[in-house]
Parts: structure tokens; sequence; C-alpha cells
């Protein structure tokens, strides 16, 4: 376990310049500087360690963005961008126990959100509960009919489960728990890939929904892991504002550069 807290970072750069949005890959890069530097500058102003996992491409891109440290681990060639979240598994893989993963688009900004997270001493500390992810049954029927993912969840039981976690913010303290979810991860993306059955590169088909956020909610609950959300799901918004933490929503990231541009100036004006 680690003695002092460290946030990762993981970017590989493969799904952004295959333009996964659809949106103008040259847009997407300027807003990504934006949001990416404005976090690492909240996150070393809480004393907090942040180092980022990523590709040729993006170690360029982000040469003089403040990182504690930068290590070349995502240059996947051989993995389809389909499969977006495989650079923070890889980047899970590298890292020790107790260390953070933190989206690009999420900034940990407050001493409790701070506290919170590197305090807690659960099995797994995650950003929150997701209560919709029934809209993401297409996808999960996909990856129960073409993977067997029997030997790390219950089917029966959660083949209609809607659960999942927001995976914006990951702490693992269990190594169990962290060998389970990424071998499930490995498992699904590999064979999904191999396989590539009809509707796997449709717009619509987000596997890594499943294979990152549903199966971690399963394993948790299958194995009795202890779960500690910062956010509860009641009111996330509000916990969040409480506890100086923000996650910036899905595509609009990419439609707020002039708020980012103030944040930052602001940022730089404090020093």
């Amino acid at each position: 376990m680690l003695e002092k807290s460290r946030i990762y970072h993981s970017f590989w750069s493969k799904p952004l310049l295959q333009n996964r949005y659809g949106k103008s890959v040259e847009k997407q890069i300027e807003s990504t500087l934006l949001f990416t530097t404005i976090g690492v500058i909240a996150a070393k102003r809480l004393g907090i360690e942040i180092v980022l996992h990523t590709d040729d491409y993006g170690a360029k891109l982000f040469e003089h963005v403040p990182y504690d440290e930068v290590y070349l681990t995502l240059n996947l060639h051989n993995i389809d961008a389909q499969f977006w979240a495989s650079g923070k598994m890889v980047a899970l893989e590298q890292e020790p126990l107790g260390s953070c993963h933190l989206d690009l688009d999420a900034w940990i900004k407050g001493t409790k959100c701070r506290d919170i997270v590197f305090g807690s001493k659960k099995d797994i500390v995650l950003q929150s509960p997701e209560r919709s992810f029934d809209v993401y049954d297409p996808h999960k029927k996909l990856v129960f009919e073409h993977v067997d993912i029997s030997m790390f969840i219950n089917i029966a039981h959660a083949r209609h489960s809607v659960d999942a976690y927001n995976c914006g913010l990951v702490r693992i303290n269990n190594q169990n728990l962290k060998d389970k979810w990424l071998e499930a991860y490995w498992k699904i993306t590999k064979e999904l890939d191999q396989k590539k059955p009809a509707g796997l590169h449709e717009m619509y088909c987000i596997p890594d929904l499943i294979s990152e956020q549903w199966v971690v909610f399963q394993i948790c609950k299958q194995y009795n892991f202890s779960v500690e959300c910062i956010c509860n799901d009641f009111n996330p918004d509000k916990r969040a504002r409480e506890i100086g933490y923000t996650h910036l929503i899905s595509q609009q990231k990419y439609e707020v550069d002039d708020t980012l541009r103030e944040i930052l100036r602001k940022l730089n004006k404090q020093g």
C-alpha cells in the first residue's frame, strides 16, 4: 500500500484520434488539454502526487502539463479502439494498491474529498452508483451472448441487474478484487475482439460500459467486497459540491472551453 496520496491519469490516444464521440478531433484535443491541466493543478495544490500513463502521442500532447511522472505504458497497437477503457485497465495493472485512478475530466479539488478518498479502508472507493443502467441492456446482451463470464458473477442473479458504478474515480485497496476485475475485463475484451459479433462496431454499441462499470458492481456484490462511493445516489451533485469534487458531463465537456479557460486563468492567478 502507498504511504502518499497518489492519483494516476490514463490517456490512450487511439479512441480519441478515431473520433469515438463524432466531434472535431481538434476540438476534443483542445478541451482535453484544458480540463486535464485544471485537474492536475488542483490535485497538486492538495499535496497529491499525480502521474500519467499514456502513449507516445499523449506524452507529446501533455508535455507541458505539470505531472510528477509520465509513463509510456499505453502504446496499445493491437487493441481495438472500441474498447476505450483498455488504457485505464493497463494503467490499473501497473499501479500499486491504494493509488486512485481519476478520469481526465474529473477533479479532486477539496480537502474533504481528498481525505475521504485516501482515508477509506474499504476494498474499493468509487465515484457513485449508476441507477439508469437499463439503457445499456443491448450491450449487456451482446456480452452475455458471446462471452462466458459465469466464473466472475452469478449470471442468473446478475442478468436482470441494472446496477453499476460510475468509475470516474476508482481507488482499489484489495488485490483479489483488482485481479478479478482485470481478468473479467480482459476476457470480455479479447473474446469480443476475436469473435467480432454483428453490431460490435455500431455507434450505439458500448461494450466497455458493461465490462468496466457493470461488471465491477457485480463482482463487488458477488464476493461481498466493501465499497465506498464518495457521492451518494440520492443527490450526487450536491454531495460533490460539498466535498469538492467535479466530473464533467459526457460530451458536454467539449462545449465549455470558455468556462475551462476562466477556471484555469483563476488557478494560475492564485499561484
